[in-house]
């Protein structure tokens, strides 16, 4: 029988010992120093004391898989969730999606342009990026990498924690239902957790507002907090889909060009398909991406709704106009995707390099 959440017991202690260090390994040590230490599990019914060493440690698949062991401790009937790895995951989310929202902003950009404009083309917003600038170009990065950074750190914890702790939970659930159920929990809790930081971004990128200071307290001075979490519905309803869809797309596009290739992906393959799973799940939301940028991009004070703002695009401007700034956002996503998945097995794995014996002190 396995037991609830609450019965989990831990202490976390420090068991490494100091010794020198080579410069370039430092960054990785301080996380494994700081996020995957020796963890010693306490059994509730036995009292009995585990440690990584004398159960399923941190250990990690080559790129293109998930973890091959599971940190879950067990102890007698009861099963103990190894912290560290939800944090370390959770870094690991952060970090990759924000090093890929920042390098991909201005196609951003330019697709939010788009879509936010009843009247320019992709052509034709192309045609300006001269007069757009670097500087206009990135107008909106500072929320953009905030939330990212957030909201893809709380996902894919979330993620990890429900992908990990489901199949003990219930035992009947199928790999295929815990990924999509797993992915569902994560995306809805991060994407609200992005929503304001979204909200201020877009309006930056459309030249709403000048800096970020500005567009926070117009904001909040003319819609309340209700401005910030404008077009909260149609943004799950777009990321949802995404998200569950494109990790499932990844995962069984992965396994398999894997059985066709008969060996474990390496890292570009892996990259590859991360790229086109994005790219492809990407273009089959764009709906849901442009009526957002409408409904946040609305003047202050509207009140747009999600319906609203679908029937003027409709009667206005055409069905084709659900598909705005399709090209730039399969462009934006694609690698965003491949850092998104890949880079993110990436970072767990390095992560998990050093061996955690090995402290970051020098003598």
């Amino acid at each position: 029988m396995v037991g609830t959440m609450e019965e989990f017991s831990f202490v976390s202690v420090d068991s490494t010992r100091a010794k020198k260090r080579k410069p370039e390994s430092q960054v990785v040590s301080i996380l494994n120093h700081l996020f995957v230490n020796t963890q010693y599990f306490k059994s509730v019914d036995t009292g009995r004391e585990y440690t990584n060493s004398d159960t399923s440690s941190l250990n990690f698949a080559k790129v293109g898989n998930f973890t091959s062991r599971s940190p879950l401790i067990k102890s007698g009937p009861r099963v103990g969730l190894d912290i560290g790895h939800l944090l370390k995951s959770a870094l690991a989310g952060g970090i990759s999606c924000a090093f890929s929202a920042f390098l991909m902003h201005p196609v951003d950009t330019v697709k939010t342009q788009v879509q936010a404009s009843t009247t320019l083309s992709f052509i034709e917003i192309m045609s300006k990026i001269p007069e757009i600038g670097a500087r206009g170009l990135y107008k909106g990065s500072i929320p953009a990498v905030v939330g990212q950074f957030a909201s893809h750190g709380l996902r894919t914890s979330i993620y990890e924690a429900s992908r990990l702790a489901l199949p003990f939970l219930a035992p009947g659930l199928h790999d295929i239902q815990v990924q999509p159920i797993a992915s569902f929990l994560g995306t809805v809790l991060g994407t609200t957790l992005r929503i304001p930081c979204e909200v201020l971004k877009q309006r930056l990128q459309a030249n709403q507002f000048d800096n970020i200071l500005e567009a926070t307290v117009s904001t909040w001075g003319q819609d309340g907090l209700k401005g910030l979490f404008r077009g909260t519905g149609v943004t799950l309803l777009r990321e949802v889909p995404f998200y569950v869809a494109g990790m499932g797309l990844y995962s069984q596009s992965k396994k398999l060009v894997e059985r066709r290739v008969g060996r474990v992906l390496e890292p570009w393959e892996a990259i590859a398909v991360g790229a086109l799973s994005g790219g492809f799940t990407a273009v089959m939301t764009t709906p849901f991406d442009v009526i957002k940028t409408r409904m946040m991009t609305a003047p202050q004070g509207v009140d747009l709704s999600m319906w609203m703002a679908a029937y003027s695009i409709l009667t206005h401007e055409g069905f084709l106009a659900f598909y705005k700034g399709a090209v730039p956002r399969f462009f934006w996503t694609a690698p965003l995707g491949a850092l998104n998945l890949a880079g993110y097995e990436l970072l767990q794995k390095a992560f998990v390099t050093v061996p955690l014996d090995q402290s970051v002190h020098s003598d």
